[in-house]
Parts: structure tokens; C-alpha cells; sequence
């Protein structure tokens, strides 16, 4: 599963995680202007231990679809 998150400095990431909620990569930082279905991002397992750290510290929030409308 694929789901976009917003990083504090406003940096905008697709992220993927199994059905547990493990991080398995990361594509971005991607284009506020033009997102796409997150599905649509090749993520890469080299960022995935950087995503858990932000996500532990609170560097990452999920981002709701209406915020993309």
C-alpha cells in the first residue's frame, strides 16, 4: 500500500508500507502541484529506514485527500 505523507519542511513523499504497517520504500520529494494517485510512484527500499526515523521523531504526518483537491 502506497499513501502520501507531508514532511515538516512541507516536502511531499509517497510512501509504501505492508499490510503489518512495515516501510518497505519512498519516492520524493514529489510535485504539490501535480500529485498523482500514490500508487503511481516507484519507491525506493533505500529511503525506508530514513521514513521510520521521521515518522518516529514526528517529521511525517499522512496527508488527507482533500488537502490535494
Amino acid at each position: 500500500m502506497k499513501i502520501l505523507w507531508q514532511h515538516k519542511d512541507g516536502d511531499l513523499y509517497a510512501i509504501e508500507h505492508d499490510t503489518f504497517g512495515h516501510i518497505i520504500g519512498a519516492a520524493g520529494p514529489l510535485d504539490w502541484d501535480d500529485p498523482h494517485d500514490p500508487s503511481e510512484y516507484c519507491c525506493e527500499a533505500e529511503n525506508a529506514d530514513w521514513v521510520e526515523d521521521a515518522i518516529k521523531r514526528h517529521a511525517l504526518h499522512r496527508v488527507h485527500a482533500a488537502v490535494l483537491q
